[in-house]
């Protein structure tokens, strides 16, 4: 009876692809009778804790109560689902083959995981055999390309051949002879066109002479009976001229042409009266065409030829009986290799490896998953079956079912800032320090200042304080200073005349009540700014003459004296800042009697809340990113916004949650020392931040790799 099967548990570590992973907890248990003494890694004794810790395994006596569930960290949509796959010995053997199906279950699909195949030597070793047996049969097989030398009837085939080239020859010497025949007749053509030719000359030269001689007789008869000889010539010419010219139709046929005379260059007409003459069939193609013995051409015989002959000539049985072999491949490889190996294009594989089934095979599972917003939970169950070189088998029963529980960053949203809490001051001031630059060292009036649009700005916060509905700017004071140059008590006067001008400048603009007040020489900021100056060669003199001084202007007149390059440094570059004022709205808030808190329900806030928790993190960055606190930097951390978030957070003060996510930016960014700092201090001030420490992969692989864990539980 199988009493063992393949089972699936948790890993210690695991998390996200490209992350840290997730970490165990207790939601449901199994129950395992245990005797021995000694504690795993993680374990501890029930009756030795005074508290329950959901992330360890507790030990009871002769009971083990371990985790079947874990929280996978959500990251971007997607989470890791980490598990051990476990087979024990019992369930291995050297010719047996393990399958290890492990399935995620999500909501109510069933989707299965890449498959893991587990291999025995011996096993392996039939499917090596089996592989080499199919080999040998491809060896068989040859391809249709080399038919042409492999599958052919040469003693039929060079017989044809050969038949084919004596015919090739054959062809060329009837050609030859042909053209041979028509050379030797056309040869005979052109000679008896030369004779002719000669014959007709002969014959125009007899015609012409016995008529001139018949006209010369005439001629004579007629002088003699004193008859007119006038046209005669001309009348024999005439019938010359007739005869000779019958005489060459006859003879040469010219009948394609309007008419000749006797003067027709018989020779020019040798190509049209030769192809007008009677042609024999046999060579009238020759002829026409024009041909000669360098337009004969012996056929070759080609490799296309050779094919062609081939097809004819092939052993059909052998090609058959391979063809047959070339289709029926996919059956042979069935037939030959009963158990296939997986190779590297195999979709849904994870792993296929060989063992010697000596030990208990354990493979960590990693597994990338995409989860859709509302995805509470996922769930891993595994089905196993072995196999036996003698085709035997056998399916196990589907081992425990992993619940992982989803957990999100967005689940450390804090609601307590929708209600916007508010100190409402009774009293309160606005201070404002203005550099004018005046034309001159002793210009007081307003129209002297270079830059009056400096004193809008006091307007414009006058004008913004006043139109809120619960506030009321009380009074102005304007506080003049000036440098040292001059006399303490005209530079005293000077300011005070500033003031007013300044004042009077305000109260045209609709300031009420704005007061002047003179400051004289600003000794304080002298005395600042010698100190911050590195470059003044008697710097500390210089402050010692300052802080120590009675008369003002004798220790001016002194400084100038003693040290007259620091004071030329002094008069250029602090100077200009010792002239200013200083402006103070005091303002009232007259609707209450003293300081109060005051609290508004942010309902947009309240909104970006609900939508951080659906993991809608852009839209709910959408509503809070105005608000520029934690819960903005929560949502930009989610959405992997690190640089921002960490922006947002060093602007709000220390607490355990700005720390703890300062942290988890710091983790993501590979600086530990850093990320270690902010972790301890957010355990610090926030002790109920240690549990969750446990289920952010980031902080929790750095409290691992620093050994943190210790210093951790000792902030509570």
């Amino acid at each position: 009876m199988q009493t063992t099967k393949p089972e699936i548990t948790f890993t210690n570590s695991g998390g996200l692809e490209g992350m840290n992973g997730s970490r165990s907890v207790s939601e449901e248990v199994t129950f395992t009778q245990s005797t021995r003494s000694e504690l795993d890694n993680n374990e501890v004794l029930a009756n030795e804790m005074d508290r329950l810790d959901t992330t360890k395994t507790y030990r009871l006596s002769g009971v083990v109560v371990r985790a079947k569930s874990n929280f996978a960290t959500e990251r971007d949509g997607r989470v890791h689902v980490d598990f051990d796959i476990i087979a024990p010995t019992d369930v291995l053997d050297p010719y047996w083959r393990l399958t290890l199906a492990p399935m995620l279950i999500d909501g109510d699909s069933i989707t299965p995981l890449d498959t893991v195949y587990v291999t025995g030597e011996g096993f392996r070793d039939k499917q090596m055999g089996d592989y080499e047996a199919y080999e040998d049969f491809l060896n068989t097989i040859v391809d249709p390309s080399a038919y042409d030398s492999l599958f052919v009837d040469w003693k039929s085939l060079n017989k044809e051949i050969l038949k084919v080239q004596k015919r090739n020859y054959s062809d060329y010497k009837r050609a030859y002879d042909l053209m041979m025949d028509y050379d030797n007749w056309r040869k005979m053509n052109e000679m008896e066109f030369l004779r002719a030719q000669a014959i007709a000359r002969r014959h125009k030269r007899h015609v012409q002479e016995r008529y001139w001689r018949q006209s010369e007789k005439k001629a004579l008869r007629y002088l003699q009976k004193n008859t007119d000889t006038l046209g005669i010539y001309h009348r024999y010419m005439g019938k010359y001229e007739k005869d000779y010219t019958d005489y060459l139709k006859k003879q040469f046929s010219f009948d394609w042409l309007p008419s000749i005379t006797p003067d027709i260059n018989i020779h020019a007409q040798k190509d049209s009266i030769m192809s007008r003459s009677y042609i024999p069939r046999k060579y009238r193609e020759i002829h026409q065409k024009g041909l000669t013995l360098r337009d004969i051409k012996a056929k070759p015989f080609t490799k296309e030829d050779s094919a062609k002959i081939a097809k004819h000539h092939y052993l059909i049985d052998d090609i058959v009986l391979n063809d047959m072999n070339i289709e029926r491949k996919g059956e042979i490889f069935k037939e030959v290799v009963e158990f296939p190996i997986p190779g590297e294009e195999m979709t849904g594989l994870r792993l296929d490896t060989v063992i010697t089934a000596e030990y208990d095979f354990r493979y960590p599972y990693k597994q990338p998953w995409k989860i859709e917003k509302s995805t509470k939970k996922l769930e891993v169950v595994l089905a196993a079956m072995v196999e036996g070189v003698d085709k035997s088998t056998f399916v196990f029963p589907l081992s425990d079912t992993l619940t992982y529980f989803i957990a999100s960053l967005a689940q450390l949203a804090d609601e307590s800032l929708v209600i916007e809490r508010k100190m409402l001051h009774k009293n309160m001031v606005d201070n404002q320090s203005l550099y004018p630059d005046y034309r001159t060292k002793k210009s007081h009036r307003f129209r002297d200042i270079r830059n009056p649009e400096i004193f809008d700005k006091i307007v414009e916060a006058y004008q913004i304080y006043n139109n809120e509905a619960d506030l009321v700017v009380d009074s102005i004071s304007i506080r003049a200073y000036t440098d040292l140059e001059g006399l303490w008590h005209e530079n005293y006067e000077l300011s005070l005349e500033r003031a007013k001008e300044v004042a009077d400048y305000l109260r045209q603009k609709g300031v009420r009540n704005p007061v002047p007040k003179a400051a004289g020489e600003d000794w304080p900021t002298l005395a600042r700014q010698v100190q911050s100056h590195r470059s003044l060669l008697y710097r500390q003199a210089i402050l010692d003459s300052l802080t120590s001084a009675i008369y003002p202007d004798m220790t001016e007149e002194n400084i100038k004296r003693d040290y007259p390059d620091d004071y030329k440094i002094i008069r250029q570059e602090i100077y200009p800042k010792l002239v200013r004022f200083d402006v103070t709205l005091h303002i009232n808030r007259p609707g209450i009697e003293e300081n109060t808190l005051q609290e508004t329900h942010r309902e947009d806030y309240a909104e970006g809340i609900k939508l951080l928790r659906e993991k809608e993190y852009m839209l709910a960055l959408e509503k809070l990113a105005k608000y520029a606190d934690y819960n903005t930097a929560l949502a930009l951390v989610c959405l992997g916004y690190n640089d921002k978030a960490q922006e947002v957070l060093e602007a709000l003060p220390e607490t355990g949650r700005n720390e703890y996510l300062l942290a988890i930016i710091k983790a993501r960014k590979d600086n530990k020392n850093e990320a270690a700092k902010h972790l301890q201090k957010a355990c610090q001030l926030s002790p109920e931040l240690y549990s969750r420490t446990r289920l952010d992969s980031e902080v929790r692989e750095l409290a691992d790799e620093l050994n943190l864990w210790d210093t951790l539980n000792n902030q509570n």
